[in-house]
């Protein structure tokens, strides 16, 4: 009992002292806080992560930001983008893995799919060719069309050939458009042939062949049908048509040519105007003599009788005309408006024809303006005369 007894009091006093430790630790603390507040500093704050570690944070944070706004901006509905952005970050990370890709579906076509060749008979030739109902014409036809005239002319005159396809054939008529009439030219193959009998001798008139007739025939049923004029002759009497009418023309441009020379006897007589007739045209060469100042395209005032003489003259013929210019092979050397003789020829041929046009001598639809400049000499230019000469407006006139 004793032995317990000096235990207990050894244990109560042990925890005696404990508690004595204890309030001593709490005494010193109080005393350290109320110290601290005396003195007005502020407690420690507790230790947190290290300053790069936030840094670190906001720069990954970042990062990941901007590459989300990156894919944002991309077309996904596209397979193509989607597998180069799909494989470049599958190789820029190391992974390798089938990403599966989503086509568009495709249209079906009926017909194709339910297409089945014909059957065909076995045969040696190389270029087998399946069984088909259209017929292909072999011999082709070629339509040709003779548009020399009006329209509705040349259409009638082709209904005209088709009836005499045969006669046309043989070589014994010829259908013709001229002056929208249509001609029928007989050979002389459909002439009558020669009867040697005294009834024939007797007859005043001559016989007409059979096929004579039939022409005649089938002229008078397309007649019928067609609104043309139809003129039926032979060769002979064409071609005597032919050389009156071309010797009407003749004497018509010798008319015309005659009314020029007169109008500009003037002109002819001082060596300032040349009136020829070449082929079916009139052609007068004006000289630039004191007509144009070297270099520029103004009309001097001594030209200006020549033009109005010219413009009467154009006026009375009311034919086309074609004013051209024409130059030496002198090159412009100073000038601010020409850069060439084909600007300078162009010029002087306008200012012509302006003139011709405001005296109401041609209307703007029958009169051409041309600048050859010293492509068309008519004399050589080696020599100061020559190169005079080779100055000059050319008016051409249509018949």
């Amino acid at each position: 009992m004793a032995d317990e007894d000096e235990q207990e009091l050894k244990e109560g006093a042990s925890g005696e002292e404990l508690e004595e430790e204890e309030l001593e630790e709490e005494e010193l603390e109080e005393e350290e806080l109320e110290e601290e507040k005396s003195s007005g500093d502020c407690p420690k704050c507790p230790s947190l992560a290290p300053a790069w570690m936030a840094t670190f944070a906001d720069m990954a944070t970042l990062l990941m930001a901007f590459f989300v706004l990156i894919l944002s901006f991309v077309e996904m509905d596209e397979p193509s983008i989607f597998k180069e952005v799909s494989g470049s970050m599958s190789n820029s990370f190391g992974v390798q893995r089938d990403v599966p890709s989503v086509e568009p579906p495709m249209g079906q076509n009926i017909i194709a799919q339910n297409f089945k060749t014909s059957k065909v008979d076995p045969s040696l030739i190389v270029n087998v060719a399946e069984e088909t109902q259209d017929q292909e014409n072999t011999e082709q036809e070629l339509k040709s069309t003779t548009m020399m005239g009006d329209y509705e002319t040349n259409a009638d005159a082709e209904i005209l050939r088709k009836a005499l396809a045969n006669e046309i054939a043989r070589g014994q008529v010829e259908v013709k458009v001229q002056n929208q009439t249509i001609i029928v030219v007989t050979q002389e193959n459909l002439e009558a042939p020669s009867v040697k009998s005294e009834q024939s001798e007797q007859l005043d008139g001559g016989l007409i062949s059979e096929d004579l007739i039939n022409v005649y025939a089938k002229v008078a049923e397309t007649q019928s049908q067609i609104e043309s004029e139809v003129m039926v002759t032979n060769d002979n009497a064409v071609t005597n048509f032919e050389d009156q009418k071309d010797q009407q023309k003749d004497e018509l441009i010798d008319k015309q040519l005659k009314k020029v020379r007169a109008n500009l006897k003037s002109q002819i007589d001082q060596g300032l105007a040349n009136v020829e007739r070449v082929g079916d045209q009139i052609l007068v060469q004006l000289s630039t003599q004191d007509s144009f100042r070297s270099g520029f395209a103004e009309l001097n005032p001594n030209f200006v009788p020549t033009l109005s003489a010219m413009a009467k003259t154009i006026s009375d013929v009311g034919s086309k005309v074609t004013v051209s210019g024409h130059t030496d092979n002198i090159p412009i050397a100073f000038s601010e408006r020409f850069l060439s003789n084909w600007d300078l020829s162009a010029a002087r041929a306008a200012a012509v024809a302006d003139f011709l046009l405001g005296q109401n001598a041609v209307s703007e639809d029958r009169i051409d303006v041309i600048g050859f400049a010293d492509t068309k000499p008519i004399a050589p230019n080696t020599t100061p005369e020559g190169r005079s000469q080779n100055r000059r407006i050319e008016i051409l006139i249509d018949s």
